[in-house]
C-alpha cells in the first residue's frame, strides 16, 4: 500500500465526515423551520417542514453509510499491507518482526471488523 493510495483512502474519509457534517446542520435547520412552523400554527407550512425534516434525516443516515464505507476501505487496505509486512517478517526469518506484524494483523482486523 503505497503512501498515496492510503492518504487518498484517509482523504475519502474526510470527505465523508464532513458531507456529514453538512447533512447534520441542514437537518438541525429543517428541525428549526418546523418548530417556527408548528408555533404558527400553520397545518400546510407544518406538513412540509415535517418533509424536510424527514429528507434531511434522509441525507444524514447516507452521509453516515458514505463515511462507513469509507472507513471500512481504509481499514481493509491497512490489513492488507499489514499482512504484506507479515509476509516479509517471515521471509526474512525475523522471529520479532514476525511477532510484532502478527500483533498489527491482529489489530487491523479489529478495525476490519469494527468498520463493519
Amino acid at each position: 500500500m503505497s503512501a498515496d493510495v492510503s492518504a487518498a483512502q484517509i482523504d475519502l474519509v474526510d470527505v465523508a465526515a464532513a458531507r456529514l457534517l453538512g447533512a447534520e446542520g441542514r437537518r438541525d435547520v429543517a428541525e428549526a423551520e418546523l418548530d417556527k412552523a408548528k408555533q404558527r400554527g400553520d397545518q400546510v407550512e407544518v406538513a412540509k417542514a415535517k418533509v424536510a425534516v424527514v429528507e434531511t434525516e434522509v441525507a444524514v443516515k447516507e452521509a453516515e453509510l458514505r463515511v462507513a464505507k469509507a472507513e471500512l476501505r481504509v481499514a481493509k487496505a491497512k490489513l492488507g499491507f499489514t499482512e504484506g509486512e507479515l509476509e516479509k517478517a517471515k521471509q526474512k526469518g525475523d522471529q520479532v518482526a514476525v511477532a510484532e506484524a502478527k500483533v498489527a494483523v491482529a489489530e487491523a482486523k479489529v478495525a476490519v471488523a469494527e468498520a463493519k
